[in-house]
């Protein structure tokens, strides 16, 4: 079925043949990266000096060209690259043909390019930008799209964030633009932290990948934006369900290029307008630069932040007189006073969590041999977190605050304050030194340090329970159990027993945790051809983490055959690890002695080109966990977990230049974990999960594009809430009681998963602008998608004392059919 529908596209897609008395060249110019039609571009048949120059469209035409095989160049007067191409012409047909340039501001004097060593990178998958932000029901998010790809992610609409291959998103290490990336999304998972309008393509590292990258990934996605453009200033427009945002780009120059993007949320907006309730909105921005210096050396510099933001103010009800009060709680010390207003709150909070990262940096050809990419970043974590629950008393003319009555997950307090601000500074430098074409080597040194701090403030009331023997009953207006003489305490006889909370007092607390973090990090790889058909990669790290106060050792490597037949089999092993976290060791319950858990990573992949249009991807992997840090019965961190996760992955993509992409990806994992030497292995997270995703995207013409994306999920076993979502705090996180001892206490099941999205794309050409339009349809046939919360027992929240979380099973809906529309301007 598969090759039928393969056979089916490919007709569609090829050019169809115009009968004329002699034979005709008919083609266009676009550029290279983009597919974007160029105008102006002078075509010349070289043999008989014929030129035409390309419309408004990027197409040209020869007639009455005599049969044979013509050379056809193509130049641009802001391109440097001229193309040359062989052209056999018949009798009666039309030969089509497509040529690319590239554009100047390329700068591809400052990259090594000539013979490369064919890099046998294991797990490595490599998707254009431009591909992944029309994959339907993604929101135009480019990395909620990779969820596609085989092994990556859990298909689910509200918690987006990434998995691969089994692993918890922890171990994923993000990078955009050699910049760690610490918040890729919005949301814990909703949208991603970037413009996908900038973002050239991602390089996905599935595990078993190289020495190149270091300590504490287990997975890395590295994020490339867009460093050149072809015209000199472009602007776009883009607006949606979701957000608006705005896009600057254009060439400085003759070696410059810049951009700036940024974007925001607006529902808030628009909700407001109708009501006072405050509705969350999220915001980002990226600035990028980069210029040529000299030949040899490429200076950019990069900028970009992300902010999530709710805001919540309690509705207030004002109670007068007194006498209207006996439906709420004893009012502490109002028994001999005039009470002449109550104001009482409904529970409000503030929260805002975000990022921002900066970095510098310097990519050198020092010749031909010899190249250096330095760079130094600043980023930093923040997150803003406060709870308001008052009841506000004016009394004799002052204003007093007591709390409200707790209910089920609200704290009975004034307020309570969670800050958290992580700075890191990086320095990092990859060198690539080719002692002949068929060897090289890559060293690479890391340092980070991170000044980290994070502090918890709070005001608390506190009550007494005091039992209550008397022969009256005490009404509301007053529960006090030694009334003064003349108030009215409610008697109606027959005495009884009742329990009464008493004001003592209001708790302020502070708490505050500093620590300085900091990291060596270095490596040596080298790629060496041992022939024409096989090469290989040894390499190992040498890292050093104050945290654990140990030196680690990680030595990985692969093999790549490449066969006659034009496959390539790649075997890889690596050995990672993966460190504590701070709370584990620096918590008051945390264990000083613990060192980082181990992991080996086995892999076996096949790959094969059937056609230029069609390839194939097969790959089935083994890691094996050791030392993993869990909970023993006393509540005690120690290096006594062990797990194994296992699992197939088959890929197959179909590509025709401008006129279809798709793709079909299947992946099976089994993973099982067990907390001791003494216990069971037991399924963990992904146990039994199959991940099916099909994609395929149709130009019907060049401004009219329809696609299809489906997916199936088996379903996951149960897991801690922190695996599914993810508050954005990579090195505090756990060390405020509040925030760990919730994420402790949830799990999280998701049921079977399936549904179906369509979308329809459309561009106009309107006063020399283009608009595009397009037209999302999320889950068609209105799949009823879940995810189940579980807590297992009531439970109060460590070192709180005033947060309690019932007992039971709550399902959270997944997203309806909708209808999703977007409108883009270019200029």
């Amino acid at each position: 079925m598969i090759k039928h529908l393969f056979l089916v596209l490919l007709f569609f897609a090829l050019p169809v043949s115009a009968l004329a008395q002699t034979g005709i060249i008919e083609g266009a110019v676009l550029h290279e990266r983009t597919g974007e039609p160029l105008a102006g571009a002078e075509v010349r048949i070289i043999e008989i000096d014929q030129q035409e120059t390309t419309d408004a469209n990027g197409k040209f035409m020869f007639t009455d060209i005599a049969p044979g095989t013509w050379t056809v160049s193509v130049n641009h007067e802001e391109y440097t690259t001229r193309t040359k191409t062989l052209i056999d012409v018949q009798v009666d047909e039309t030969t089509k043909v497509k040529m690319f340039l590239r554009e100047v501001v390329e700068l591809e004097t400052v990259v090594v390019e000539g013979d490369r060593l064919p890099p046998p990178t294991v797990s490595r998958k490599q998707i254009l930008g431009r591909e992944l932000l029309r994959i339907p029901g993604t929101a135009n998010d480019i990395l909620r799209g990779l969820t596609t790809l085989p092994g990556i992610g859990i298909p689910n609409d509200l918690l987006g964030i990434l998995y691969i291959r089994g692993s918890e998103p922890d171990s994923n290490l993000y990078y955009f633009d050699r910049t760690p990336l610490g918040y890729p999304f919005h949301g814990g998972g909703l949208l991603s932290t970037i413009s996908s309008e900038i973002i050239d393509d991602v390089d996905i590292y599935a595990g078993g990948y190289g020495a190149e990258f270091g300590l504490d990934s287990q997975n890395v996605l590295d994020i490339h934006s867009r460093d050149r453009l072809d015209k000199r200033w472009r602007g776009k427009f883009n607006l949606n369900f979701l957000y608006s945002e705005g896009i600057l780009e254009g060439r400085i120059g003759k070696k410059g290029y810049a951009y700036v993007a940024a974007r925001r949320s607006y529902l808030d907006l628009i909700i407001g307008l109708f009501t006072d309730d405050d509705f969350p909105y999220f915001a980002d921005s990226q600035f990028k630069f980069v210029q040529g210096i000299g030949k040899n050396h490429l200076l950019t510099l990069n900028a970009f932040a992300a902010t999530d933001h709710f805001n919540t103010v309690g509705e207030v009800t004002k109670i007068t007189p007194a006498e209207e009060l006996e439906e709420y709680e004893y009012l502490p010390g109002s028994e001999n006073m005039e009470v002449a207003e109550v104001n009482i709150w409904s529970p409000s909070m503030y929260f805002k969590n975000g990022f921002e990262g900066q970095g510098i940096h310097l990519l050198s050809n020092f010749s031909d041999k010899l190249t250096s990419h330095l760079s130094l970043t600043h980023s930093v974590n923040f997150l803003n977190v406060e709870f308001r629950n008052p009841i506000d008393v004016k009394r004799d003319g002052n204003l007093i605050h007591f709390p409200d009555d707790p209910i089920t997950l609200t704290a009975r307090f004034d307020t309570y304050t969670v800050r958290v601000n992580v700075p890191v500074w990086t320095l990092r430098e990859d060198v690539t030194f080719r002692f002949n074409p068929r060897f090289q080597i890559e060293p690479g040194l890391l340092f980070s340090f991170s000044p980290a701090i994070s502090f918890e403030d709070s005001k608390e009331t506190q009550f007494e329970s005091v039992t209550i023997h008397s022969e009256y009953q005490v009404t509301q207006t007053t529960k006090d159990p030694n009334p003064p003489p003349g108030t009215d305490t409610g008697t109606q006889g027959g005495g009884g027993t009742h329990t009464e909370r008493v004001f003592t007092g209001i708790k302020e607390a502070h708490d505050e945790f500093a620590h300085d973090f900091f990291r060596a990090e270095g490596y040596l790889q080298g790629r060496y051809n041992l022939s024409t058909f096989i090469s290989v990669a040894l390499g190992g790290r040498l890292d050093y983490l104050d945290l654990t106060e140990e030196v680690s050792i990680q030595p990985r490597g692969s093999i790549n055959f490449e066969l006659p037949i034009g496959s390539n089999i790649r075997f890889g092993y690596g050995h990672y690890e993966q460190s504590p976290k701070p709370y584990q060791i620096l918590a008051e319950n945390g264990n000083p002695a613990l060192k980082s858990s181990l992991a080996q990573h086995y892999i076996l992949e096949v790959e094969h080109k059937i056609s230029p249009q069609t390839e194939v991807k097969l790959a089935t992997y083994y890691k094996n966990s050791d030392k993993l840090v869990t909970k023993n019965s006393v509540g005690n961190y120690l290096n006594q977990g062990a797990g194994y996760i296992g699992g197939a992955e088959a890929f197959v993509r179909y590509r025709v230049l401008d006129k279809f992409f798709g793709w079909i990806s299947y992946s099976y994992t089994h993973a099982e974990r067990r907390d001791n030497p003494h216990s069971l292995y037991k399924p963990h997270l992904f146990d039994r999960t199959h991940i099916v995703s099909i994609v395929a995207n149709y130009n019907f013409t060049p401004n009219f594009e329809i696609g299809a994306k489906w997916q199936y999920l088996s379903g996951t076993s149960e897991a801690p809430v922190n695996s599914i979502t993810l508050v954005q705090d990579p090195i505090t996180r756990g060390l405020n009681p509040l925030l760990a001892s919730a994420e402790e206490n949830f799990t999280v099941e998701l049921d079977p998963y399936h549904k179906l999205d369509m979308r329809v794309s459309r561009k106009w050409k309107l006063w020399g602008t283009q608009i595009g339009g397009f037209l999302d349809i999320i889950n068609i046939y209105n799949r009823k998608n879940k995810i189940k919360i579980v807590i297992d027992e009531p439970q109060e929240i460590t070192g709180t004392d005033n947060i309690y979380l019932e007992e039971g099973t709550g399902e959270l809906p997944q997203l309806p059919l909708i209808v999703y529309l977007g409108l883009t301007l270019d200029f």
